[in-house]
Order: structure tokens, then sequence, then C-alpha cells
């Protein structure tokens, strides 16, 4: 794999602020809120980014299924996602909000895909869950790709078909709890965010970033220009009713071109410190803008105003978690 990629990095950071401006806000603008209120699709990106980059690591070294090199990648993804995590969850078991035994350790070991969503401590704790069973079958997803080289078109047609049956699959694909909670489908197409199908979400974007990761390198005149019409697409799939549904897909493209095309507009502008800096701390944005959100907290009497202050202290309080957590604490030594 390269180098560090300064603009995906960055598009992390965009993406997470996406979710925050969805979880916060609401506007009575129809054009501004197609877009904020898109918002819960950006965790797919987030997705597929993750499936992309993993792929073009371990591409070579999941070709045979060596269980040395498995327990090294594991041991990186739990440094990567559990410092930050942990401490949020034991915070807001002590300060924020009641839990049982049975739900805490549920939350500690990752496991909230599989139970009643009452259990969730963090709405945003799904999609930590999901994707940790996601690292967990990475490996022996990547190798069987590989080993018995599965068309990255296969790759990409199945995660679609996933995508489109999705929303007609049952609500109540989980174990259950100790109290019932009663959840209809949501009303934003693919928003689905509790249970198994959640995870066949996560799984779907897997394919895609895996698929789109391991087709031949793109290599054709006017690349940006290519790059700035799949930006049109991305963006039109918003106005579009159920357009969500291809914006993993574009997304993907997008994330590809990046780390394989020219210096562009869209780079320069995802590689600006300011971005950059927004794409390291965002995963603790992530999980610390919604722990805020719940608060309530009222600073100032004007509804949008309130809200960008709010994400500027989740902002701020995520600096400060990357800086003292994310960057010093690790579990294990690799």
């Amino acid at each position: 794999m390269k180098n560090e990629i300064k603009s995906l990095t960055g598009l992390r950071g965009i993406v997470a602020l996406w979710v925050a401006f969805f979880h916060f806000s609401f506007f009575r603008n129809e054009f501004i809120q197609d877009i904020v209120g898109k918002g819960y699709v950006a965790v797919d990106i987030f997705f597929v980014l993750s499936a992309f980059l993993l792929t073009v690591s371990y591409s070579e070294k999941f070709k045979e299924l060596n269980y040395k090199i498995i327990g090294v990648f594991y041991k990186k993804r739990i440094n990567r996602i559990y410092p930050v995590y942990i401490i949020s969850v034991i915070f807001i078991v002590l300060f924020l909000k009641k839990s049982s035994i049975s739900g805490l350790l549920i939350n500690a070991t990752l496991l909230q895909c599989f139970f009643n969503p009452d259990y969730l401590l963090n709405v945003v704790y799904w999609s930590l869950s999901t994707e940790w069973v996601c690292y967990l079958i990475f490996p022996f997803m990547l190798w069987l790709v590989l080993h018995y080289k599965i068309r990255s078109e296969i790759l990409i047609i199945s995660s679609l078909v996933l995508r489109f049956v999705l929303p007609y699959f049952p609500d109540n694909l989980y174990l259950g709890s100790e109290v019932h909670v009663e959840m209809g489908k949501s009303l934003w197409y693919l928003d689905d965010y509790y249970g198994l199908v959640s995870l066949l979400r996560t799984i779907s974007s897997y394919f895609l970033g895996i698929g789109v990761a391991l087709l031949p390198q793109f290599k054709m005149k006017k690349e940006n220009l290519i790059l700035y019409i799949i930006i049109t697409l991305f963006v039109s799939m918003l106005f579009v009713e159920k357009g969500v549904l291809f914006i993993p897909l574009l997304s993907a493209f997008m994330i590809k071109y990046l780390y394989e095309g020219k210096q562009n507009y869209l780079k320069a502008f995802l590689e600006t410190k300011a971005v950059y800096f927004l794409g390291n701390i965002s995963y603790s944005l992530y999980i610390i803008h919604y722990m805020v959100k719940k608060q309530d907290f009222v600073i100032i009497n004007n509804y949008h105003l309130n809200n960008l202050l709010l994400i500027s202290l989740s902002l701020l309080l995520s600096y400060f978690s990357y800086m003292l957590i994310e960057r010093k604490l690790k579990i294990f030594k690799v």
C-alpha cells in the first residue's frame, strides 16, 4: 500500500461532519435538507473506504491464511477502534445512562448488532459493532475472493442486489432483550441501523470496497473529468428518490480515483490542513458528537446557531480525544 493518502483521510473528515450535521440539524429549506437529511448514507461511505483501504493493504498478505498475520491484523484493528470506544462506553455508563450488566457486556464486546437495539448506549455504536464483525471475517472474505478469483464485478453486483432487497427484510432480526422495543422501518431508504439487517448493510459496503479496490488500475485520458462526473452524479442522487442506493457505489469509484489518480481540485481541497485535521479526529467526532447531541444543551436560543456551537464543542472534544487517547493508548504492541 502507498503511504497515507491524505485526500482519503480528508474525505473521512468530511463524511464524519456530514453525519454530525445529519444528527444535529433539520432545515426547512428542501434543497439543504435533501443534502443534510441523507447524512445517514455517509456511514456506508465509511464502510466502503475501510474495506477499500484494508483490501489494498492486505491483498498480498491474505493470499494465504497465515494465522499469525491474521492475529496481527486483529490487534491493529483493536488498537484503532477500541481505546476511544471503551472509554466512551464507560463514560456513558458512569455519567449519562444507566445500563444492566448484560447491556454493558454487549456494548463492551461490540456485539450490539446481534441484540435488540435497546442495548445501544450510543446510537452510532451500531456501525462500530457491524464493522467489528466485518473485521473478524475480513481476512477469510478476502482470502476467498483471491483464492477462488471471484471477479470484482460479481462483488459489486452482489452488493447492489443486497442493498436493493435490504428494506424488505423483517424488522426483528435480532435476539431478545429485557425490554421489548417497537421499531418500524425508517422513513429513509436504507437507513437500517439495528439487528442483522444492519450487519448485511455493512457487508454490502464491504463487497463494494473490496470489489472496486481489486479492479484494474484506472488508466484513461481525462480521468479528472470522469472524477468530476462521478461527483456530479453523487450530488444528483441526493435529490432522486432512492438515489442513495447508488451513493456507496459512486463513493467507491471516487475513492479509487483519489487513491490512484492525478492531482485535481478535489484532492487539493481534501488535503488542506483543516480538512486533513478533520479527518484525523473523525473517529472521535463520530462517537462524541452524538453524546453531545443527547444532552440537549441550549447555549443560545437560536436553533441553527446552537447546533453549530454544539458541533463546534464536539470538534473540540474530539481533538482532545484524538490527542490524548487515539494517539497515546494502544492495547497491543504491534
